[in-house]
C-alpha cells in the first residue's frame, strides 16, 4: 500500500532490507565478548550525544567508564615523538589517571600509545577509540596495549567488526575522541599532523583545546605553538588542566591521589615494553 508523502520507488528503497548482516554481527559481538551501545543506551555518553554527527553505536570491548560523571582529557601527538614529546605524555596522563580523570586517545604509535601506557601506570581509567572495527589490532604493534585498556577501561569503534582500518576512518573517529572529552591536550605536533585535526574538531565541537609548549623553530612544536598562539590553554603542569574543571567536576578529583602518585612517579622506557607500547622515538629525535 502506497504511503503518502512517500514515493512508490522510495518505499521500495526502505522495505528491500536485510537483517542477515546486522544478526551476525550481533551474534559476533555476543560470542566476542563486545558490547554495542547505541544512541538510545543510558550508557551512550551525553557528550557525544550533543554533537552534529553522533555515531549512531559504539561496539565497546571492555567496561566504557561514567565518562559523565568524570573529567576526560583526550591525550593525542605526534607518532613521530621525541623524548621531550614522550616524557611529558607520559607523565600528564599518569597525573590524569591518578587524579581520577579518563585518558582518551586513539592507540596510535607514538604519543597515544604513551599517554595510555601512562594512565594505566597510574592504575587510572583510560578508552581507546579505534579506526577499524572493534576486532581489528592496528597497529599490530599495540595488541597487549589494547588488551589491557580493554580491561582498565575501554576501547570503543563506531565502525562494524572487520571493517579495515583505511585511511579516511581515522580524521572522522578524531570526532569521539574530542567529543567524549571536555578538553583536549595536543602534547606534541607538527602541523599537518593528525592531532591538530583532533584539536581542530574539539574546537569546533566548542570544547577545550590544550598544548605544551615547545622550542621555536623545530617541525614537531610547530603545531603546538601555533595551538598556543591561535588561544590554547598552555600546559605545563597537570593542575593546568584540572584547575579547568574543579569547579563542575571537583568530586572526581582526588588532588591526594594527585599528590601521592608524584611522589612514586618513576619514568623509564621499560615500562613500554611491559606494556605494550611501542614508544621507538623518530630518528634523529633526542
Amino acid at each position: 500500500s502506497q504511503v503518502d508523502g512517500i514515493s512508490e520507488q522510495t518505499q521500495n528503497a526502505l522495505l528491500d532490507k536485510r537483517l542477515e548482516e546486522a544478526a551476525g554481527i550481533v551474534g559476533y559481538c555476543a560470542g566476542a565478548g563486545v558490547g554495542i551501545l547505541p544512541y538510545s543506551h543510558p550508557d551512550y555518553p551525553y557528550r557525544l550525544r550533543m554533537l552534529k554527527d553522533p555515531p549512531v553505536l559504539l561496539y565497546v570491548r571492555g567496561r566504557l567508564p561514567r565518562m559523565d560523571r568524570l573529567v576526560c582529557i583526550a591525550v593525542v601527538g605526534t607518532r613521530r615523538m621525541s623524548e621531550y614529546g614522550r616524557e611529558s605524555a607520559y607523565r600528564i596522563a599518569y597525573e590524569l589517571g591518578a587524579a581520577g580523570a579518563v585518558v582518551v586517545s586513539g592507540l596510535a604509535l607514538g604519543i597515544d600509545g604513551v599517554a595510555a601506557c601512562g594512565a594505566l601506570s597510574a592504575r587510572g581509567k583510560t578508552v581507546a577509540v579505534l579506526g577499524s572495527g572493534i576486532d581489528i589490532i592496528y597497529p599490530r604493534e599495540h595488541k597487549k596495549l589494547m588488551q589491557l585498556i580493554s580491561e582498565n577501561g575501554a576501547v570503543v569503534t563506531e565502525y562494524a567488526p572487520g571493517t579495515p582500518p583505511a585511511g579516511e576512518h581515522f580524521p572522522v573517529r578524531n570526532r569521539i575522541i574530542s567529543g567524549m572529552c571536555q578538553g583536549t591536550l595536543v602534547v606534541e605536533a607538527d602541523i599537518k599532523s593528525g592531532a591538530m585535526i583532533t584539536a581542530r574538531t574539539a574546537h569546533e565541537q566548542g570544547r577545550q583545546v590544550f598544548a605544551i609548549p615547545g622550542n621555536l623553530g623545530e617541525e614537531n612544536t610547530g603545531g603546538t605553538n601555533q595551538l598556543i598562539r591561535d588561544g590554547a590553554i598552555v600546559v605545563i603542569e597537570t593542575e593546568d588542566i584540572l584547575r579547568e574543571y574543579e569547579y563542575l567536576y571537583g568530586k572526581s578529583i582526588d588532588t591526594a591521589k594527585l599528590a601521592a602518585a608524584r611522589k612514586k612517579y618513576r619514568y623509564s622506557s621499560e615500562v613500554f615494553s611491559q606494556m605494550g607500547v611501542s614508544a621507538r622515538l623518530a630518528p634523529g629525535r633526542p
